[in-house]
C-alpha cells in the first residue's frame, strides 16, 4: 500500500506515523519542500505535477508499492517519530505537577510578558525612525528650497549682466507684460 498525497505537512506526519510510504505531487506553498523532504529520508517519491503523466504516475507507484525499501524506511521513521519518553497522559500529568510545585513555574514564562506595552508593539523603534525620517526629509526640504533659490538669481541677470529695478535691464514687470519706458522727444 502507498499514500498518494499533495504533500501537505499533516498528511505526511499520518503517513510516517502509520509507516506508509508516500507518492506526493506538490501543488503550491510548503508542499515542495515538504515533499523534498520525504524523498531524500527515501520514504517516498515527489513528482512534479507540470511533468507528470499518466505513466509516470503508474511508474512511480507501481515503485513505491514493490521496492520494499520505502516501506522499510516509513516504517523506520514511524519508529522513530513514536519513540517518545513516557505515555503522552504520565507527560501532561508530570507538566502540570511540575508547574503547582514551583507556583506557577514563572521562570517557564517567556520574556515578552514582561515587557512594557510600547516596547511590545516597538513604538519606540518606529517613533525613532519616524523622527530619522521627518529630519531627513526638512534638510532635504531645505536643500531643494536653497537650491531652488539660487537658480532664480541666476535667471534674473539681464542680458547685460545688471539687474535693476526688480527686473533684468532696467524694465519691470507690471502685470505680466514688461512695460518699456517712454521715450522723450
Amino acid at each position: 500500500k502507498t499514500f498518494l498525497s499533495h504533500g501537505g505537512l499533516n498528511g505526511i506526519f499520518e503517513a510516517m506515523y502509520h509507516g506508509v510510504p508516500v507518492v506526493g505531487i506538490p501543488l503550491f506553498g510548503d508542499h515542495y519542500d515538504t515533499m523534498t523532504r520525504v524523498q531524500a529520508k527515501g520514504m517516498g517519491i515527489l513528482l512534479e505535477w507540470k511533468k507528470m503523466t499518466e505513466d509516470t504516475l503508474f511508474a512511480s507507484l507501481t515503485e513505491v508499492i514493490h521496492n520494499q525499501s520505502y516501506q522499510q524506511q516509513a516504517v523506520k521513521l514511524s519508529t522513530i517519530h513514536k519513540d517518545q519518553p513516557g505515555h503522552p497522559v504520565s507527560r501532561a500529568v508530570y507538566w502540570i505537577n511540575y508547574i503547582l510545585r514551583h507556583n506557577g513555574a514563572d521562570h517557564l514564562r517567556a520574556a515578552i510578558h514582561n515587557v512594557s506595552f510600547y516596547q511590545y508593539f516597538l513604538l519606540d523603534v518606529v517613533l525613532l525612525l519616524l523622527f530619522v525620517v521627518t529630519i531627513a526629509w526638512y534638510f532635504i526640504s531645505m536643500l531643494a528650497k536653497y537650491m531652488r533659490k539660487s537658480m532664480r538669481s541666476k535667471e534674473h541677470v539681464g542680458l547685460n549682466g545688471y539687474y535693476q529695478n526688480g527686473t533684468a535691464n532696467g524694465k519691470y514687470r507690471k502685470n505680466g507684460h514688461i512695460k518699456h519706458e517712454k521715450k522723450v522727444k
